[in-house]
């Protein structure tokens, strides 16, 4: 993970609250509160400027990596067909042991600047073989191979 992506903005951009994604999630949820649920969330932060434009920068493994968790704080539901702008940035970055952990702030606004909704998405990394390898060495007091006397 790319611990010097912290405060970063990864994605700036608007998008349009589609009627029709809107719908297809009503029918999807298919409850009498799924209208209510979609106008929530027609959104997913780390995905809204394309599939790598969050897990790229940050530099984040596949392989290595999960989503940790997701949190949300709404002020209020989004609107059928309105234009919202989203920023996507990286709001912090912990170097904890054998993981990384990096906390993603998406936050959503209307056109005339008030906040709709901010998510935060956490993603844990657990670090390659050869970082934990050097972090090992260099607690030891020394580089691999040396003897710490």
């Amino acid at each position: 993970m790319n611990l010097e992506t912290l405060g970063q903005v990864l994605v700036e951009t608007e998008v349009v609250v589609e009627p029709d994604s809107v719908a297809l999630l009503v029918d999807a949820l298919g409850t009498p509160q799924a209208e209510e649920v979609a106008l929530r969330l027609p959104f997913f932060g780390p995905t809204v400027g394309g599939g790598d434009s969050v897990v790229g920068p940050i530099d984040l493994s596949l392989e290595r990596g999960l989503a940790g968790g997701q949190s949300f704080e709404w002020h209020r539901s989004f609107r059928p067909g309105e234009r919202v702008s989203v920023v996507v940035s990286v709001e912090d970055i912990i170097d904890k042991g054998t993981l990384h952990l990096a906390t993603v702030l998406s936050e959503y606004r209307d056109a005339d600047g008030e906040l709709i909704q901010r998510q935060r998405t956490v993603f844990v990394e657990r670090k390659p073989p050869d970082e934990l390898a050097q972090e090992t060495a260099a607690g030891d007091g020394g580089e691999a191979g040396e003897s710490a006397s």
